[in-house]
C-alpha cells in the first residue's frame, strides 16, 4: 500500500515525460521505445525551462511502460549525536529519530535487476564514525530526538527510528554518539506514516562490544506487516560491532570535533 501518491506504479505512454517532486529533489522521467531517460535535481536547481534530456541518463531496458518508485533508507549508516542522554545502570531508555529517506526507481517492477536510480530526498552531511584508522564512513543526523512516538510529526519522506538502548553496565551510560546501521532496517507503513524496524542495543561497558538487534515490532510497526521495502542486509540481528564512540577518543586521536 502506497503512502502517497509518489510511491507505486506509473504507467507511460511512448514519449511521455512525468516529473515528481521527492522531499527536496525533483525526478523526471521519460519513456523511450525501449528505455528511460531519467533526470534528478535538487529543487534549488530546478529552472522554469524545459528539462534538457539529452544531458539526462538513459537506461536500455527493452520495452516497458511503467516505473515504479519505492521507498528506501539512506545508502550509508546514519549517525546520531545526542544532546547529553545519559542511562543510569539496569535501565533501558526508549526514544525515537527520524531522518530523511531516499527513493529508488524501478522500470517494470519492483526487483532488484530492475531498479535504474536512487535519489535522496535531502542530502545529508556526510561524516566518519570511530577512530580515524578503523571507523567508516556515514551520514550526519544531528542532536534531535524524541520521547513520544504518537506526537512526532513527518513529512511524506522522513522515517520514524525507534531505538531502545539498555545499559547492561555497572557506570551511567552518556550517549555521545550513535551510530544507526540502516542496511539493516525495513520500513513499514504504520498508520500513513514511514516507521523503521526497531533497533534493540545493550550496553555493556566501554571495552566490550554491544550487541544490536534490528526486527519487526507490532507496537510500532503495527498489528499487521505493511512492508514498504525489505532491509538492505536481511541479517540484522545479534550484531556484535560498534554502536558507539565517545568524545575522549576523538580529542585522543587529535581530530577536530568541527570534522563531525
Amino acid at each position: 500500500m502506497a503512502i502517497n501518491e509518489v510511491f507505486g506504479k506509473h504507467k507511460f505512454d511512448k514519449g511521455e515525460v512525468k516529473s515528481f517532486f521527492i522531499g527536496n529533489s525533483a525526478l523526471w522521467a521519460k519513456r523511450e521505445n525501449e528505455g528511460w531517460y531519467i533526470q534528478g535535481k535538487e529543487k534549488q536547481e530546478v529552472q522554469n525551462e524545459p528539462i534538457d534530456f539529452a544531458r539526462a541518463e538513459y537506461f536500455q531496458t527493452g520495452q516497458s511502460d511503467s516505473i515504479v518508485i519505492a521507498p528506501a533508507l539512506p545508502e550509508k549508516p546514519i549517525v546520531f549525536k545526542s544532546s547529553q542522554i545519559k542511562i543510569l545502570p539496569k535501565q533501558k531508555f526508549i526514544f525515537f529519530l527520524k531522518f530523511p529517506i531516499s527513493v529508488q526507481i524501478f522500470y517494470s517492477r519492483n526487483s532488484e535487476g530492475n531498479m535504474l536510480k536512487e535519489i535522496p530526498s535531502k542530502r545529508l552531511s556526510d561524516t566518519w564514525f570511530g577512530d580515524s584508522d578503523s571507523g567508516e564512513a556515514a551520514f550526519a543526523l544531528g542532536d534531535e530526538y524524541f520521547l513520544d512516538f504518537n506526537t512526532i510529526e513527518t513529512s511524506p519522506f522522513e522515517a520514524i527510528c525507534p531505538v531502545s538502548v539498555f545499559n547492561n553496565s555497572p557506570n551511567i551510560f552518556e550517549i555521545q554518539r550513535q551510530i544507526i546501521r540502516v542496511e539493516n532496517l525495513s520500513l513499514y507503513n504504520k498508520a500513513n506514516r514511514i516507521v523503521t524496524s526497531l533497533i534493540q542495543v545493550e550496553y555493556k561497558g566501554q571495552q566490550i562490544l554491544s550487541s544490536a538487534n534490528y526486527h519487526y515490532s507490532k507496537i510500532f510497526n503495527g498489528g499487521k506487516q505493511d512492508i514498504l521495502s525489505k532491509a538492505r542486509n536481511d541479517n540484522g540481528k545479534n550484531l556484535l560491532k560498534i554502536n558507539f564512540h565517545f568524545i575522549k577518543n576523538i580529542y585522543q586521536n587529535r581530530i577536530s570535533d568541527d570534522e563531525f
